[in-house]
């Protein structure tokens, strides 16, 4: 099939107008309906071959090499070079090539260099000795530097990466106003920040049920972004980490998430949760008597094997999960199952 990027290229060129290449979605659309193996439906447009890695090797290499001779002049040499590297590099491989992997790269160096060069040039001044200072003003510029670059590449990773600038804001705005209380209250608005962006992602989807636009790779990265934002505070009052916590809220939350990742059709939302959960189950085996030598290897063994159940069963498990859900909760949802 062509890919959605192809076609969205072609309407910018001119090549095609906007309702032929919706008809062609809708053909394809129409053709993995009927298909008796669908295609699934949670695409990740991250490698497209080889090249991608082979590229994402060599800038890996140049910009490590680059930002260590630039910083041998200053840490706003090194850091304002790798921006206008990634910028410049992102023209021809981003722009031109249309490279997933470089490009995600090359958006990542972008806006964290735009951070990095905002923030140590903040704490040079007398008033912004404090990083957590610096970040109240950093985070609002790589937002900024990420708006940017999407106008101008278009890689759905950078809403996500312009999110999490803004979270960075948010915490040093926390810590810099109260920082008595910022460690009690920090879990909260990570919590919080987690939420909205888990409701932009979740509206997005909503808006391309069939996820045959850019809108469904913006919200894979919005998903996969706040779910460790909700999760992680979760476990820190949990105890997750601590043998005399209790595993069970630990895997309680894992089962809540999968209900939530099977109504929302989105696996990225286990991910943060993997970690915690092995641990706790580790945990519980050593509490009835299992060695700690082999806790670590049935931890993976009942991980993998929940993992693999609903990779196997995501269709009609999901479509048993939406029959169970509230009627004025399913249009929260997108599409069916």
């Amino acid at each position: 099939m062509i890919s959605n990027d192809t076609l969205e290229t072609a309407v910018q060129q001119g090549l095609l107008s906007v309702e032929l290449a919706a008809r062609l979605r809708a053909m394809e659309a129409a053709r993995e309906a009927t298909d008796p193996e669908p295609i699934d439906e949670e695409r990740l447009r991250f490698v497209s071959g080889f090249s991608d890695i082979f590229v994402a090797i060599g800038l890996c290499l140049f910009l490590g090499a680059a930002s260590y001779f630039l910083s041998q002049i200053g840490l706003l040499a090194m850091h304002g070079g790798i921006v206008v590297g990634s910028w410049l590099l992102a023209e021809f491989f981003t722009r031109r090539r249309r490279m997933a992997l470089p490009s995600i790269l090359l958006l990542v160096g972008f806006v964290g260099g735009v951070f990095m060069l905002t923030a140590t040039a903040l704490q040079m001044a007398p008033s912004f000795k404090e990083i957590e200072a610096a970040a109240i003003l950093a985070g609002p510029m790589a937002a900024l530097a990420a708006w940017g670059h999407y106008r101008r590449f278009g890689v759905p990773i950078t809403p996500a990466a312009g999110a999490g600038a803004l979270v960075a804001m948010v915490v040093g705005a926390l810590y810099a106003i109260t920082p008595n209380y910022a460690a009690r209250i920090f879990p909260f608005l990570l919590a919080i920040c987690g939420v909205i962006l888990f409701a932009q992602a979740l509206s997005l989807d909503r808006q391309d049920p069939e996820r045959i636009t850019r809108k469904t790779d913006i919200a894979f990265w919005l998903h996969l972004l706040a779910g460790p934002l909700i999760v992680h505070p979760v476990m820190i009052y949990s105890g997750a980490w601590d043998e005399n916590g209790n595993p069970g809220v630990t895997i309680g939350l894992f089962i809540a998430l999968s209900l939530v990742a099977l109504a929302a059709d989105r696996r990225a939302i286990l991910v943060s949760s993997l970690i915690y959960t092995g641990v706790a189950i580790g945990y519980l085996a050593r509490a009835k008597g299992m060695q700690e030598s082999a806790t670590a290897a049935f931890s993976m063994f009942v991980l993998g094997a929940v993992i693999l159940a609903l990779s196997a069963g995501w269709k009609p498990i999901r479509r048993g999960v939406m029959s169970l859900l509230p009627r004025r909760l399913a249009p929260w949802f997108p599409g069916q199952a």
